[in-house]
């Protein structure tokens, strides 16, 4: 994860991003072992995602807005003067061990969830098992 300009702060972003996922309601509630979320800020502001547990997976996203705030903040302090900046970021973790990857795209045009196959998208952000 290569994070820009400013890493110090950026890593320190990502650090609360994580944070903040790992304790939305939501995702407490619920049993997993590794979660994939977008978040996409380009024209559309959204946030979409998956957890998972064992082979099964389900649709599940942030009940709360914090980490879409935090992600602006980080697209903001990674972007570079005179260049256009991210515009999805992929978040997967994996527990127990609380493992953050983070991949940003600039283009855009990749993870985008399909209604009529949700399965295509779900299997491809799943996280590798790390455990």
């Amino acid at each position: 994860m290569k994070l820009g300009r400013n890493d110090q702060v950026a890593s320190e972003l990502v650090a609360r991003l994580g944070r903040q996922i790992l304790s939305d309601a939501f995702y407490l509630a619920e049993a997993w072992d590794r979660l994939a979320l977008v978040i996409e800020l380009d024209v559309r502001k959204r946030m979409y995602g998956y957890i998972y547990r064992g082979d099964d997976w389900e649709a599940a996203s942030p009940d709360g807005m914090e980490p879409l705030k935090t992600a602006l903040a980080l697209q903001q302090a990674m972007r570079l003067p005179g260049k256009a900046p991210w515009k999805k970021c992929l978040v997967r973790i994996t527990r127990p061990a609380a493992i953050i990857d983070v991949d940003f795209e600039y283009g855009g045009g990749v993870w985008e969830p399909v209604t009529s196959d949700p399965a295509t998208l779900a299997l491809a952000l799943k996280p590798a098992d790390r455990r």
